[in-house]
């Protein structure tokens, strides 16, 4: 029975950490730190559009400074974290296809599903604290858990760092089975604007983050215990 409490408890709170943590580094911030560590100062966009007669539409290449990267990018969080309503659009010439579109829209619903996971985690930790403090076995029961968080969290941390792509493509799989996420570098916008170093990047701050925390939660929680036992 403790080891249940304490898996719930772990699952619940590395779920919260993972999910509050993905969003508060969803910034342009981060962004453009990323870019910054990789040597990042633009890139090329593809534009579909008129051009001169009488070529009609066509697609052109053209630079991209990170500036506007992560103006596109702010644009981009902001409609799929629920902040506006619609997605951002360009004039005249295309720089996202109907599919790309399409797919930050099934983002947009995968986000809304963690937010109502991250309510249900946070209630979940609090119901496990209201009983565990009850039986005076708080600190405990969050030592523990953040303990076991954490190595579950490492482990992922571990798998990733060694085949970052399969478990990448993994997770689309899973949150978008309709297979909507596969595009072709040599044409897509999305992903210029969110490579390799993007997601590389960020799933370490995130995880990097939780971890973080939950080290400081078990560290607070191991002292005061220690600090009650010798009174």
């Amino acid at each position: 029975m403790r080891r249940l409490e304490v898996a719930v408890f772990a699952i619940a709170f590395a779920l919260a950490g993972l999910i509050a943590f993905a969003f508060l580094w969803s910034g342009d911030g981060p962004y453009a730190w990323l870019a910054d560590a990789n040597g990042v100062r633009g890139t090329t966009f593809v534009s579909y559009g008129p051009c001169p007669p009488p070529a009609g539409d066509c697609s052109v290449d053209g630079p991209v400074s990170l500036e506007t990267m992560r103006g596109w990018h702010r644009q981009w969080v902001a409609y799929v974290t629920g902040a506006q309503a619609d997605p951002q659009i360009s004039f005249r010439r295309r720089l996202f296809t109907a599919a790309e579109y399409s797919h930050m829209a099934d983002v947009r619903r995968v986000c809304g599903g963690a937010k109502v996971v991250l309510a249900t985690a946070i209630i979940v930790i609090a119901v496990r604290l209201q009983r565990a403090w009850l039986r005076r076995d708080a600190l405990r029961l969050v030592r523990d858990g953040a303990v076991a968080a954490t190595l579950g969290v490492l482990v992922v941390g571990v798998v990733a760092a060694v085949a970052f792509d399969p478990l990448f493509l993994l997770f689309h799989e899973i949150f978008f089975p309709q297979g909507n996420f596969l595009f072709d570098p040599a044409t897509s916008n999305l992903i210029r604007l969110y490579p390799d170093w993007y997601w590389q990047g960020i799933t370490g701050l995130v995880a990097g983050s939780f971890i973080g925390l939950a080290a400081v939660v078990a560290g607070t929680c191991t002292l005061a215990l220690r600090k009650l036992r010798t009174r």
